[in-house]
């Protein structure tokens, strides 16, 4: 996502009305890598604009979308998840807290075709599992043949 000055001019200059409920959204995910929900960012810029809408959010986290500044995450099942890191990158899903981490560098990504007359733009590659925070609450299976203490 761009900064913020730079973020506003783009978005005036595709005819945004710029108002400080808005502002506050573009400054709440500069530099964000919690990749929040719509909800999320909504009760964060209430707290300092209560008069903000939750359509107000959506509208502005969809335009920021169509505007190239922003990814929608969907992580099957889970609410969309907003990321305003749009240099190519992936993500690591966990499964038990929910957390999400941007992956840059050398994640395989596999070659694909789209179907005869297609074009595919993008390929994302989703890596879901356990994070270490996670994986270290995991209780030590038990081996075989030993009793309960």
């Amino acid at each position: 996502m761009l900064p913020v000055p730079q973020l506003v001019e783009r978005c005036r200059s595709a005819g945004m009305r710029m108002t400080p409920q808005r502002r506050a959204i573009f400054e709440f995910l500069e530099g964000n890598t919690d990749h929040p929900t719509a909800e999320a960012v909504f009760r964060a810029v209430h707290r300092r604009h209560p008069g903000i809408s939750l359509a107000t959010v959506y509208n502005t986290l969809d335009t920021l979308e169509r505007l190239g500044e922003l990814d929608r995450l969907e992580l099957g099942g889970a609410a969309e998840r907003f990321d305003p890191e749009v240099r190519p990158h992936q993500h690591f899903h966990c499964t038990r807290c929910g957390r999400v981490e941007d992956l840059f560098g050398d994640v395989p990504t596999p070659a694909v075709e789209g179907p005869v007359g297609c074009r595919v733009d993008r390929v994302r590659v989703q890596l879901v599992g356990l994070c270490a925070t996670c994986r270290g609450r995991e209780r030590p299976a038990r081996r075989r043949g030993s009793s309960p203490q």
